[in-house]
């Protein structure tokens, strides 16, 4: 892997998170953050099994609401897969990582814009998984969606699909100790994934971690088998 991709990503989003936070009109002081919240009123207490039980739940739940969309767009995949596949211009493994690159990466630039459009509101939010020193959570919450928007980007249209793979990968594990660590104290926490709102019960939070967590097995083959290539290129350069 090459250092210079992980820096270059690094700084380009300190520069972003700045910009924002000088031109958005939701801006937050550059250091401190918000106090934290009460405990939602009505919010269950759950063991580990139970919160997994409640996350299969909702995702079980979420797929019956959107159980046509899920499947014709993973019938419009494979027959696009198969076109390709039998013009021989990509072989399967190209065309599955391209797949989930532009996957992962339309995943966080959707998730990051909440969050990068208003500062204030996702200060609020990460202060209640009451995790960083309070010093740290409005400089946090500045720098985290300019860098899923980084990686975002630069997991589609770069080249760099080994590094930027690991650092989809470093966000999610972030994500997974940020979340879990809220969730086994108990905090009462929304994960904030996609919207400022976030999760609306205990169960959507905790189908938000199993979900990071499944995440990071396509991930860990994206690193392990990615290379330099653009999205539909066969072979490593």
């Amino acid at each position: 892997m090459k250092k210079p991709v992980f820096i270059g990503a690094f700084l380009f989003s300190l520069v972003l998170a700045a910009a924002n936070n000088l031109f958005s009109k939701h801006s937050v002081d550059w250091t401190g953050g918000p106090d934290v919240l009460e405990k939602p009123s009505g919010w269950p207490s759950m063991t580990i099994a139970q919160g997994i039980q409640a996350g299969f739940k909702v995702a079980w739940k979420g797929f019956l609401a959107h159980e046509y969309l899920i499947l014709g767009g993973l019938l419009a995949i494979a027959v696009i897969m198969f076109l390709i596949r039998r013009s021989r211009s990509a072989s399967v493994g190209v065309m599955v990582r391209t797949v989930l690159r532009i996957g992962l990466g339309l995943m966080f630039l959707v998730a990051a814009w909440p969050k990068f459009s208003s500062p204030k509101g996702f200060a609020i939010l990460v202060a209640q998984y009451q995790f960083l020193p309070h010093f740290l959570v409005n400089a946090f919450s500045l720098w985290l969606p300019a860098f899923e928007i980084t990686v975002g980007i630069g997991i589609i249209i770069t080249l760099w699909e080994k590094e930027f793979s690991a650092l989809v990968g470093l966000l999610l594990l972030m994500f997974i100790v940020a979340l879990g660590q809220a969730l086994v104290r108990d905090l009462g926490i929304a994960c904030g994934c996609f919207d400022i709102e976030g999760a609306q019960d205990a169960g959507e939070a905790w189908f938000s971690l199993i979900r990071d967590v499944v995440l990071l097995v396509p991930v860990a083959w994206l690193v392990l088998s990615g290379g330099r290539r653009y999205l539909h290129w066969p072979r490593n350069r």
